[in-house]
């Protein structure tokens, strides 16, 4: 099922060469919200609202065929003008409505009644050490992965994401570097940042249907808002251009694709806004481009004088290296580091201020990896039991202040942690039995010859295969050994399990 999403993710877009695009895909199924309110407990109907599923992502430079007529219809290319970002999600899902986040209007289902909320992150250097986020950080990526119960497998996010809800401070210089993301722009994809719709193929009721193409303009793309106080940009730092973005339904798979095609240079905008180039004068008003915001930033950081003391403020650490890059450098995207959550919103306006409750990432940590290493292994069980026995009792981290066996999460919305693996609040072994180790078919927290002997037998003839401990849990042991996740083993788990069982 894998590569099959794969193959449909590229061929539901566009004509692709080898090496253009960059395509990575989600885990589909496992979607399910993780309440981000006080009390964790916001009213979400999951039997009237389709929860976002994300599929996966495609990124690439694009060259439109004839830019003055639609941005939109053209090709991959290694040498186009343009960014071109789709994003799928699994099933009818629509623009969302707004969220108060603006004005005093809370409508998320305006447009349909399956909305998505989220952030897409784009860290243009691939450097973690360049650009962030200080507003909101507790609704971004870094801020939320704890709530998935692992970690990614990139040693980049290892010291920057939230093990637990207290680790957010909205501080740059104190570690965990939550805020600290690397990110240079962003789609902020709520409804709030919409000023208008174009069917460009629907009914005309204002409800986005089956089979419907829309173009919605909006203010979702912004440049970081960490660097604002250290850039000119439109005399506030603020840079905010207009983006459409294409929420195209598509029938024949039932996924709804997303997509940002956006200038990369001032050359590209000017084609298609039908103009002679501008120079680069960080106005998002005109011209704009990736390129024109990264240069205004460069040059905004080399006008601060060099004795001066904004360049010794701890914040600085997240421009200093703009200095010296060259932007021009910067404008392929398939070597762009990409992070995205998505969420559904509150039926009713949460009065903490919590305006969606996440359901899925990308990049996804697999459960119980709590090294972030990308295979579940003893030494994750290890982690759990040392961080329940190191916690349990001990107050405020343990709100009954009692040691026994399970840490009670005050107000787990916001103060939630990485080893409540079934987000209910309390991390006990309830939790540890979640922790499972794909091709761990004897159940002895390892991958060995045991588990190969076993694991031939499924395939060959199940009937066969001996009790597994727990004694009686058939459905554990295929849970284990169904490494492409389809409900049944044969042929296409080999590759998975060899992988795992070389892996130890």
């Amino acid at each position: 099922m894998r590569w099959r999403l794969i193959i449909a993710l590229i061929m539901a877009t566009a004509h692709v060469a080898v090496g253009q695009t960059r395509v990575a895909i989600d885990s589909v199924g496992e979607a399910w919200p993780r309440r981000t309110d006080f009390g964790a407990d916001g009213i979400i109907d999951e039997t009237q609202h389709l929860t976002p599923d994300l599929i996966g992502y495609q990124i690439g430079r694009w060259q439109p065929l004839d830019a003055t007529e639609s941005i939109y219809v053209g090709d991959w290319s290694a040498t186009g003008g343009f960014l071109r970002f789709d994003f799928a999600f699994l099933g009818l899902i629509n623009p969302p409505g707004p969220l108060a986040l603006v004005e005093d209007d809370y409508q998320p289902y305006m447009y349909g009644p399956n909305p998505f909320v989220g952030y897409i992150e784009f860290d243009v250097d691939a450097s973690a050490q360049t650009g962030g986020e200080v507003d909101f950080p507790e609704f971004r990526f870094l801020g939320n992965l704890g709530r998935f119960g692992g970690r990614v497998n990139d040693p980049v996010w290892g010291d920057r994401m939230a093990v637990c809800g207290s680790d957010i401070d909205n501080q740059l210089a104190t570690t965990p570097w939550v805020e600290r993301s690397g990110e240079e722009f962003h789609l902020a994809c709520t409804g709030d940042g919409i000023e208008g719709i174009t069917e460009l193929n629907g009914d005309g009721d204002g409800t986005f249907e089956w089979g419907e193409l829309w173009m919605v303009h909006t203010t979702w793309l912004h440049r970081a808002h960490v660097f604002e106080q250290f850039s000119g940009a439109g005399g506030d730092g603020v840079y905010e251009p207009p983006v459409d973005v294409l929420f195209d339904h598509r029938l024949d798979l039932n996924w709804t694709i997303v997509t940002v095609v956006f200038p990369l240079t001032n050359i590209a905008s000017a084609a298609a806004r039908q103009e002679i180039e501008q120079p680069h004068n960080g106005n998002d008003g005109d011209q704009a481009s990736i390129l024109e915001g990264l240069v205004e930033l460069r040059n905004s950081v080399m006008a601060i004088p060099a004795g001066d003391a904004i360049r010794f403020e701890p914040d600085f650490d997240v421009v200093r290296d703009w200095e010296t890059t060259t932007p021009g450098l910067q404008l392929n995207p398939n070597f762009w580091r990409v992070n995205l959550i998505v969420g559904m919103p509150y039926a009713i306006e949460d009065v903490s201020g919590a305006f969606f409750a996440p359901t899925d990432v990308q990049p996804e940590p697999l459960l119980g990896d709590f090294d972030g290493d990308g295979v579940v292994k003893a030494e994750d069980f290890t982690l759990f039991d040392s961080f329940l026995t190191d916690h349990d009792g001990v107050f405020p981290d343990d709100a009954d202040g009692e040691v026994d066996g399970a840490i009670h999460i005050d107000a787990f919305g916001i103060g939630f942690c990485m080893y409540d693996l079934n987000y209910d609040g309390v991390i006990d072994d309830i939790d540890r039995d979640l922790i499972q180790i794909m091709g761990d078919l004897d159940f002895d927290l390892d991958v060995d010859f045991n588990d190969l002997s076993i694991f031939v037998t499924l395939l060959i003839n199940p009937d066969m295969v001996p009790v597994p401990v727990p004694p009686g849990d058939f459905a554990a042991l295929m849970d284990r050994a169904d490494f492409d996740r389809n409900g049944v083993v044969h042929g296409r788990d080999i590759q998975g399990f060899t992988s795992r069982l070389l892996a130890e």
